[in-house]
């Protein structure tokens, strides 16, 4: 199909990938009420932390040695059986047996993860084969919703239904029927799935290009940044109901405000983020969400709605202008490897969120002490940005940095 400048974005094959993406999302973000779940059996906070991590972990790991499989094949059976296979694990969920509770779900968390980290690697490829040449900004910023909406949709809608269905477990399991139409779905994607991706010879390229974007691109601190940045985000969704639970509030009111802030955020000034002043800006992001977790762990219970506006609003804008800098300070030869690293960044923060919450609330500082955390963690974040533009004006790089 033609990728001219004249092709719509939102053709029939984009409509049904965002479409087929958000169904599958929804598995994903159903989990917010895992950890409350795992303590409800009685889980160590350790283990706790192990079962979310290793999720994030195997993601990270599997996605690399799947992206070397699949590159030049047919992603058609991938894609199909990644998506069962995700689907089915959340059916077992409800017959988890309550003594080897660890185990099991540890089995559970690593088959899905391989599962997903196929899916992700099949979308992606289908994403950049489905945008127009010339509209990739907007693509990506329409489809950065398909992640957003079922936060917005999944929290809000189960805390209403959980007493009905008798718990978390089978709220996975009847999740698990979104993998119904994300099948259906697939079936006007078939002959993009078909398609090779690359050339051989480029996987080795690509590990060149790989040890070249870490060391010697000049964006380490801005990589290190990304990986803090997601280690908070992240952590808020997993531990947000816990927190909640302690503190009176309504779960499901963090979610639907804060993912509807981000998303008003990007339609309203999206076109104003290239004009900003990167480095203040983005500091000034850093000292105010360090604040809003402060303010949730220990704020009343009637603030959590205009923090979770000042939260999504600070999350709408700060992600925009990590992207940028490593953008911005890429050449068009380096910017796709620099672009998969920062993605690497914020995967292996999924790893070390759950570990860092759980070790918080094993010592026994409890829900609040882990935002607590997380308020230090996104200010090292921002000391990461001063570093870095300290760095970049005593000895600058060749390509720009981040705006003045």
């Amino acid at each position: 199909m033609d990728k001219g400048k004249g092709t719509s974005l939102l053709s029939r094959d984009f409509v049904s990938l965002f479409l087929l993406a958000m169904c599958n999302n929804c598995n994903i973000a159903v989990y917010y009420c895992f950890e409350q779940w795992l303590d409800g059996h009685a889980v160590s906070p350790n283990w706790r932390g192990w079962l979310l991590a290793v999720f994030f972990a195997i993601i990270f790991v599997c996605r690399q040695a799947v992206s070397g499989f699949l590159l030049n094949r047919d992603k058609r059976p991938a894609m199909v059986i990644s998506i069962a296979v995700t689907s089915i694990v959340m059916l077992f969920y409800p017959l988890v047996p309550h003594e080897s509770i660890v185990v099991s779900v540890l089995a559970l968390r690593i088959v899905q993860g391989v599962a997903i980290a196929v899916y992700s690697f099949c979308t992606t490829a289908l994403l950049v084969d489905c945008i127009p040449e010339g509209q990739s900004a907007r693509g990506f910023a329409v489809f950065s919703l398909t992640l957003l909406l079922p936060y917005s949709i999944i929290p809000a809608a189960a805390e209403r239904i959980l007493p009905l269905l008798g718990g978390e477990a089978n709220l996975f399991a009847w999740t698990s029927l979104l993998g119904i139409p994300a099948l259906l779905l697939i079936v006007p994607l078939m002959p993009r799935l078909k398609r090779k991706t690359a050339p051989l010879h480029e996987k080795e390229k690509a590990a060149a290009s790989l040890r070249q974007g870490i060391f010697h691109s000049g964006l380490a601190l801005i990589y290190l940044a990304c990986m803090l940045f997601g280690i908070m985000t992240s952590g808020a969704i997993l531990f947000m109901k816990g927190l909640c639970a302690l503190t009176g509030a309504h779960t499901e009111h963090f979610f639907v405000t804060y993912t509807c802030t981000i998303m008003a955020v990007r339609i309203t000034i999206g076109h104003l983020f290239d004009r900003l002043p990167r480095f203040s800006i983005s500091v000034i992001c850093c000292t105010l969400l360090c604040g809003s977790m402060l303010t949730l762990a220990y704020g009343p219970a009637w603030g959590l709605i205009p923090v979770s506006l000042c939260y999504g609003g600070l999350l709408g804008v700060f992600y925009p202008l990590l992207a940028a800098a490593v953008y911005d300070r890429s050449t068009p030869q380096t910017r796709p490897i620099n672009a998969n690293i920062m993605m690497a960044a914020f995967d292996i923060s999924g790893l070390f969120s759950p570990l860092l919450g759980g070790l918080v609330i094993h010592c026994g500082f409890g829900y609040r002490g882990v935002f607590v955390g997380f308020a230090c963690v996104i200010a090292l974040c921002g000391l990461c940005i001063l570093l870095d533009r300290l760095r970049n004006s005593i000895s600058p790089p060749l390509s720009c940095r981040i705006s003045r």
